[in-house]
């Protein structure tokens, strides 16, 4: 029988429901949520594209996607990369439009972004752009699919992007394992097939050019009727209707006769398999594959998601609680790796400690005797509909994201659900009988799986062609153990006590920003009752700061630690809570800690006391802080194998703020603090620390009250506000540092510092940062040909403006690249000299549009407050006051600050290069860092109460 907590949720759900067939009746084809204010329209052209209209009221950027149903598995043999590199084609040049960089300048001008991606099974094309650009992004998007040049000169060009684009992921761990896996794989089955593109799979042979391959498969499959398009913007559905009928009706429809071919995914005679694999990275895991029928015709029941729910459980009687009690793991996640029209995998993940290692059979066991329980006693009731309906509450109080991706996300849908489940069938979630779930978890079995161990160390025999991994796959030798020690420790999850019952949104009066509704020395409670998004949710942010850690690495370490130890010991406690819509996070800072937690805010209250309760009562033993101590170790060295731009970055930051510490400096002080240290540090938490906390959502204020007074009641503030962290004032001139790393490609970073930190310095930075982006990225990338990874982008730092420049490169070396970006800035003074006011207003309005675009969800405009907070600008308007500022910033003013901070160099230049020293610039270590002038650390502005009120009441309920 169910709790009278179920028969909410019924009741909940079925008005859900309920409203959604309301919505139906406006919009017959789709089915949408009763909280989405969009009106959607479906239409198929007379070519047969498939085509979802989006009204999106009162959005400041538009957006289209489009959707092609082919991908890397259908790269002809030997010609691997084929459908990537034909992506990366067609955004140089149509017949309308044959220039190279028309598209991409157009929408960076008008403040949009664009990108796209091919995957296995398809390769999909999106932008965003300020909406009032929105037909012109259009024709210019749309000729990709109708017209393409394939340009010579650029076909032969681009082939060297995209080997650098494989050059750059060499040593990129995801990709070197999610490769080497595929060697273990049916090599008749397609997707086993390399799928980046090389100067070897993509260069012209004597008896075929790669252009004719291109336009060939171009031919083949980019027919009107195996694609999708969505397009999204402030426009009646009729006018967008419009745009999609006379620019996308011309996409020809052709005479495609092309099917995958069904095969196994794993050669069944092969099965069970080991496998190998030994990574770049300080990485260890286990990882097992499971080959399933195909889900894709079984989406409304979902039944992996509701197998993998289970097996990826992290509560009481969970896989993951048992191994982290014996010290076997840190990790575990479970879900579907892939889906085709064919075929499935399940895969589960299994982060293990050096403990683990020598664990992988009784880890193995455990694992399958959990699938043996699901599989003896069946799923029971509550726990199917407890899926269904927290699907259907998530769909009934759905949000909308980034307009670019949400646009990606329904046109990919439209190529597997029907069109009345286009957003619903994310969601789609009815109790799968048990013959279905037997169907799944019948190929749940040792004799069924690929077994890959990833560590150091490990034996391997052979190598990935590809990417150099070193692997070894063998017939599995798994044998259960005889009699296992955790009989009885393993059970299915009980109902979960975090689904929320009260679900009625109660604000308080409604206000512009947030407002300090109480104050005593270094603690401060802000409160915004949120209004624009009317989901039964909240944002909790707790800032407390603690100067030692701010200024002392070894309580640094501490902290992190200290945090990592908390979240260990709530993680069973708290994954029931993220399973219902309400999260939490703890994390060290370089100023303290910062607690988050958001969602339902009906059980917030709850989970945020056990949060302050486990860290006044942390309990660690020897063993737990080894792991920890050897987990933080390992992270840290793993951040030293990033990409080399990242390496670059990271230590460009280090540098400017003051106080820092790097990486390079805390792997020392990691392995000299102890256990004793770690419980004082907790011990004494409370002892000098300032506190800020931020309330934010559809909660009235005595609520917001209670949770700061809870705050108060653990973690009463103590001290003032501590100084806060400040950038370092470089001298004007030209520096590099040279940043070590095992990796071929080179790197340069080159950072431009701005000399103040008015709104009015910050605006014209960001507007020339604008400006120079597209050209920059043509000339380096596309025309030059130096590297995958090439950007131009504004920078600023603690309110600091600056100009970023990164190049990462497969064949240049630094002086190259440096070389070649002086020959760009010498070149473009004279398009900037040249630029029309009607041009120079476009990137005005593009830069405006996107700092002014409205938050498109709760959590995106509670971050942008927080953002506004921690920085003590309480008038909460920084990119607005920006905004302001770029509207009357004046082409001259632009060209005089790109002659004085390039040209003449009159800014400081910091130049961090991996491959090897520049000529001619000065070795940032011949500063005394120490001696230079800091940025002012920004003061309070307009905050809402008197800076020395001890007290302030809150105001009368509304």
């Amino acid at each position: 029988m169910f709790s009278p907590r179920y028969w909410t949720f019924i009741f909940i759900v079925l008005a859900a429901l309920g409203y959604s067939m309301f919505r139906i009746s406006q919009a017959p084809d789709v089915i949408v949520s009763p909280a989405d204010e969009y009106s959607y329209r479906h239409m198929t052209l007379e070519n047969g594209l498939q085509v979802l209209l989006v009204q999106t009221p009162e959005a400041d950027k538009a957006s289209a996607a489009l959707s092609v149903n082919v991908g890397s598995m259908d790269d002809p043999q030997g010609r691997e990369g084929l459908a990537h590199f034909l992506e990366h084609m067609l955004f140089l040049g149509t017949e309308p439009y044959p220039e190279p960089d028309e598209y991409q300048q157009f929408i960076k001008q008008n403040g949009g972004s664009h990108n796209a991606f091919t995957s296995y099974a398809q390769t999909t094309y999106f932008f965003d752009i300020d909406n009032e650009q929105l037909n012109g992004a259009l024709e210019r998007f749309a000729p990709f699919f109708i017209s393409p040049t394939f340009n010579e000169a650029y076909v032969d060009r681009e082939k060297n992007a995209v080997h650098a684009e494989y050059s750059a992921n060499l040593k990129e761990d995801g990709r070197r394992i999610f490769s080497a896996q595929k060697m273990a794989m049916n090599p008749e089955f397609t997707f086993s097939n390399f799928s980046t593109g090389n100067l070897d799979t993509l260069s012209d042979r004597d008896d075929s050019k790669i252009r004719d391959e291109l336009i060939d498969f171009y031919q083949t499959h980019y027919s009107s009727d195996r694609m999708t398009l969505v397009i999204a913007g402030d426009y009646e559905l009729d006018q967008l209707g419009n745009k999609a009928r006379n620019l996308f009706s011309d996409i020809p429809k052709r005479d495609v006769h092309f099917e995958r071919p069904d095969v196994p995914v794993f050669v069944p005679e092969q099965m069970p398999m080991d496998m190998n694999i030994r990574p770049v990275k300080e990485i260890r895991e286990l990882r097992f594959t499971f080959p399933l029928p195909e889900i894709i015709s079984q989406y409304q029941y979902k039944p992996i998601q509701l197998l993998s729910n289970l097996i990826g459980h992290e509560g009481e009687g969970s896989i993951l609680a048992l191994l982290k009690k014996k010290g076997w793991a840190e990790s575990l996640s479970a879900g579907r790796s892939l889906s085709t029209r064919h075929a499935s995998t399940l895969a589960v993940s299994i982060g293990l400690t050096k403990s683990g290692l020598l664990h992988t059979e009784d880890i193995t066991a455990i694992l399958l005797e959990y699938i043996d329980l699901i599989r003896r006693n069946g799923i029971p009731d509550y726990l199917k509909q407890e899926q269904k309906m927290l699907n259907e509450m998530t769909f009934r109080y759905q949000e909308h994201g980034s307009i670019s991706g949400y646009t990606t996300r329904l046109s990919s849908n439209m190529l597997i659900f029907p069109v009345e489940d286009t957003i619903y069938g994310d969601y789609r979630s009815e109790p799968a009988n048990d013959k279905l779930i037997d169907a799944y978890i019948s190929g749940l079995t040792a004799d069924n799986m690929l077994r890959t161990l990833i560590a150091p160390g490990v034996e391997t025999d052979t190598t990935d062609p590809w990417y150099g991994t070193e692997i070894r796959i063998r017939p599995s030798d798994y044998q259960a153990p005889a009699e296992p020690e955790w009989t009885g420790a393993l059970h299915l999850p009980k109902a979960n006590p975090f689904v929320p019952e009260n679900l009625t949104p109660a604000p308080g009066k409604a206000r512009d920003i947030p407002t300090l509704e109480a104050q005593s020395v270094g603690y401060q409670l802000w409160y915004y009752p949120e209004h624009d998004f009317t989901a039964p949710r909240a944002h909790v942010l707790i800032s407390l700061k603690v100067p030692d850690v701010q200024t002392d690495p070894t309580q640094r370490v501490l902290a992190r630690l200290y945090a990592r130890s908390i979240n260990e010991a709530l993680n069973t406690y708290s994954y029931p809570a993220s399973l219902a819509g309400l999260n939490y996070r703890l994390a060290a800072t370089s100023e303290g800690l910062e607690i988050a937690v958001s969602g339902y805010f009906d059980k917030l209250p709850v989970l945020l006391e056990q949060v302050f309760s486990e860290m006044k009562n942390m309990n660690v033993s020897s063993d737990e802080f080894g792991r920890y101590q050897a987990s933080l170790k390992r992270s840290l060295e793993n951040n030293l194998k990033a990409r080399p731009y990242q390496r670059t970055l990271a230590e460009l930051k280090n540098w400017l703020l003051d106080p820092s510490f790097s990486d390079i400096e805390l792997l020392p002080v990691v392995g000299e603090v102890s256990l004793e240290q770690l419980n004082t540090f907790a011990e004494q938490l409370g002892t000098d620390i300032s506190v800020t906390t931020y309330v934010h959502g559809t909660l009235n204020q005595e609520n917001a009250v209670a949770i700061g007074e809870l705050t108060q009641q653990y973690y009463p503030a103590t001290i003032p506000s501590p100084a806060e962290s400040v950038l370092v004032k470089a001298p004007v001139g030209q520096y590099q540092q040279s940043v070590e790393q095992d990796h071929p490609d080179s790197v340069i970073t080159l950072y431009l510092q701005g000399q103040d930190t008015s709104d009015a310095a910050r605006a014209e930075s960001g507007l020339l940062a604008q400006m120079i982006s597209s050209p920059y990225y043509q000339y380096m990338r596309t025309d030059q040909q130096l590297g995958y990874i090439v950007f131009a982008t504004a920078y600023p730092q603690k309110a600091v403006p600056g100009l970023l420049f990164i190049v990462q490169s497969p064949t240049a070396t630094p002086q190259e690249m440096l070389d070649h970006s002086q020959i760009f800035f010498r070149d473009y003074e004279a398009e900037l000299e040249t630029i029309t006011d009607e041009e120079f207003l476009l990137f005005q309005e593009g830069l405006v549009t996107r700092l002014t675009e409205k938050p498109k969800n709760m959590g995106e405009k509670a971050t942008n407050f927080w953002a506004d907070l921690t920085t003590k600008r309480m008038t909460f308007d920084t990119r607005e006051a920006i905004a302001e500022e770029v509207k009357k910033v004046t082409k001259a003013q632009i060209l005089n600050l790109y002659r004085t901070a390039v040209l003449e160099q009159q800014w400081s230049w910091l130049l961090f290069e991996k491959g090897e020293p520049v000529k001619e610039l000065t070795p940032l270590n011949s500063l005394d860092r120490d001696a230079l002038e800091r940025f002012p650390a920004p003061t309070i502005q307009n905050s809402t109460q008197p800076a020395d009120s001890e007290t302030s009441q809150p105001d009368a309920q509304s």
